[in-house]
């Protein structure tokens, strides 16, 4: 354990655990169970282990964040984002980690938890746990954090910090969709909600997209902003046409399982 989290070796091992993690997610085991059959025995099979994998890369990415080594290794990139002055790259690159694992995290874990919340219900309405409160309180605290980041950085680098208040907000709508449900209950026939577990797991895959393009392409001020505003958008579209396209089919199978 000494190893693990006092070396920069430690660190490293971390960070391929987590790197082939990302890898297996966002390339093969998420797109495979998005083309594969709603509800089919092969969709629920690719969603297990696309958890499981998810697990395993939350996990490792956490766990970075115990190694004394991995602030000096995230502040080694600063020079090639061409965002030295953006607020939590320069001071708090640890917490803009987390902030990423735990909007990764949020979303694809609420999303599964859609099918327990629906299975267990012994009266008709949607049900939820600590496990349920908790992700949601993950959620929250992202919205506050990135909104606190915006305000931060708002004086200082207006163009950079823009790209918090989309995220900010759209955890903060998740939030709210959460709530509505722990408090209101409402009824499982009737509701999509599969479109909701959709738009989580769409947005989780997305979060993994935009992490191997700023990791790996280096991009500058100017395509950061764009491609921030760009992968929103695209969410926002693909989750629509996804919905349009199986709204009906979907809509009448879960009510009758229901």
């Amino acid at each position: 354990m000494h190893y693990l989290f006092t070396t920069p070796e430690g660190l490293n091992l971390f960070i391929e655990v987590h790197t082939v993690a990302a890898i297996i997610l966002t390339f093969i085991t998420i797109p495979l169970t998005l083309l594969m059959k709603k509800g089919s025995r092969y969709h629920r099979i690719g969603g297990l282990s696309s958890l499981l994998i998810a697990i395993i890369f939350s996990i490792s990415a956490l766990l970075m964040l115990f190694n004394p080594y991995i602030i000096p290794h995230l502040k080694a990139d600063i020079p090639k984002y061409q965002i030295d002055i953006a607020y939590v790259y320069n001071t708090h690159p640890d917490l803009l980690l987390l902030g990423l694992i735990s909007i990764f995290s949020y979303s694809i874990f609420s999303a599964y938890r859609i099918w327990p919340r629906i299975k267990h219900s012994n009266d008709g309405r949607i049900t939820s746990n600590i496990i349920d409160w908790v992700l949601a309180a993950i959620a929250a605290w992202v919205a506050v954090f990135y909104f606190q980041v915006f305000l931060y950085d708002i004086g200082k680098h207006p163009n950079y910090a823009n790209i918090y208040l989309a995220p900010s907000a759209l955890m903060l709508f998740f939030v709210g969709l959460d709530v509505y449900t722990f408090f209101f209950r409402p009824q499982i026939t009737g509701r999509p909600w599969w479109a909701l577990h959709m738009c989580k797991m769409l947005y989780a895959w997305s979060a993994l997209i935009k992490g191997f393009v700023m990791r790996d392409f280096h991009l500058s001020l100017e395509q950061t902003v764009f491609h921030e505003v760009a992968s929103i958008l695209a969410w926002l579209i693909i989750s629509l046409f996804v919905y349009l396209f199986y709204r009906e089919t979907l809509n009448t199978r879960y009510a009758r399982k229901g």
